[in-house]
């Protein structure tokens, strides 16, 4: 498995003409599709949350829940929107294969803190990078109560990764569906707000979340991987091939559902090409996924809480390099020979499972994602 470029290195701002002509002198079509893709967002799910919002409160969530629950066919009278909406859903793509898709959920629920350290100190400091980062960098919410918003990613992570939870009828479907929907919401209100600059694209783009895709798998993966994972080829595709098809279901354009390792990592260069800079945003989300680690994880000591905060503040840094720490305004914590201790405990348990000791089991199976996950909010209802 091939290294995770560093962003962020070009002495040009992220989509000047400088940056522009570089992509396009380096990767021809593929700099100018990705630009187009910025400017881009979601027709389908777009175009239904407009006519929701012409409708009486609540008729349109009503409308789709059904739809959701017992098929589009029980909703009386359904809107063309939603009815062109599920002529997509309930299409499952050729590529689709469940029995592969299975293998993904065993390699993320075996060992849950590996894969939640992973987007903890590796793969969200990816996402909160470039223009990327303005639709979260919007949301007070997201800043002043961290904890809950992770925890409802991590609700996320538990239901499209249970073995079949993507088939039709199942909660990870569900809930990959209203996310959709939701993410239609927040682009329809930020562009109503007036705040948005549009002429960085659109809010929640195709080509960004083409690259939230890639952040959730494979740079997920090549964080589990630096931490001391031990990640098949037949593992790292099953876990492509998931999130390819979450890509189709949040309405991915299908020329951004890569296919292989290869294509997702061209994507990745092509993006960081052209933007995916650390900036002020970047660094204020950083700060604030740290410093929600102990409340996320319930750590009730405030000696603890701070000790595991400087903790994550090192590992980060060994993982991402001091490049990109320094840019995202990481402190330079003195604990790396801590890291790679840690980091080779983790090699030695992931190669001889037997070795794992009582006390770290119950962090490493699906309970830990169940116990994280927020179950409080009735998002399925």
């Amino acid at each position: 498995m091939s290294e995770t470029r560093i962003p962020g290195l070009s002495p040009h701002p992220a989509l000047s003409p400088e940056r522009i002509a570089a992509a396009r002198a380096k990767y021809g079509h593929s700099a100018d599709r990705y630009l187009e893709s910025l400017h881009a967002g979601d027709p389908l799910a777009d175009q239904l949350v407009e006519r929701f919002h012409g409708m009486a409160r609540g008729e349109g969530q009503r409308m789709l829940m059904q739809a959701l629950h017992e098929g589009i066919h029980a909703v009386d009278a359904p809107p063309r929107e939603l009815v062109a909406l599920f002529e997509q859903l309930d299409h499952v793509p050729f590529w689709v294969d469940w029995d592969r898709m299975n293998l993904a959920s065993a390699k993320i629920m075996q060992n849950a803190l590996l894969p939640a350290m992973s987007f903890a100190v590796y793969a969200l400091p990816h996402a909160y990078l470039a223009t990327s980062n303005k639709p979260l960098a919007f949301s007070t919410e997201l800043l002043d109560n961290t904890a809950r918003r992770y925890a409802i990613t991590t609700r996320f992570i538990t239901e499209v990764f249970m073995p079949g939870s993507l088939r039709r009828q199942a909660d990870g479907f569900k809930f990959a569906v209203v996310t959709r929907v939701l993410h239609a919401r927040v682009r329809r209100r930020l562009l109503d707000s007036g705040r948005w600059d549009v002429a960085q694209g659109l809010p929640l783009n195709q080509a960004h979340m083409a690259m939230g895709t890639i952040v959730f798998s494979l740079v997920v993966m090549d964080g589990m991987r630096r931490l001391g994972g031990r990640i098949s080829k037949r593992e790292l595709e099953s876990v492509l091939l998931t999130w390819r098809y979450i890509g189709y279901l949040f309405g991915i354009r299908s020329e951004l559902l890569y296919t292989s390792e290869t294509e997702a990592r061209h994507l990745m260069e092509v993006a960081y090409s052209l933007e995916f800079d650390p900036d002020d945003d970047s660094r204020r989300l950083c700060k604030a996924l740290m410093d929600a680690a102990p409340d996320f994880l319930k750590i009730k000591s405030d000696f603890a809480a701070r000790a595991f905060v400087r903790i994550l503040h090192a590992l980060s840094r060994k993982l991402l390099g001091d490049g990109l720490a320094d840019r995202l305004g990481l402190p330079k914590e003195r604990r790396r020979a801590l890291c790679s201790a840690g980091i080779a405990l983790v090699w030695i348990l992931e190669r001889f499972p037997v070795l794992r000791p009582p006390w770290l089991r119950r962090y490493m199976g699906v309970s830990f994602w169940i116990e994280q996950g927020d179950y409080e909010h009735a998002f399925l209802s």
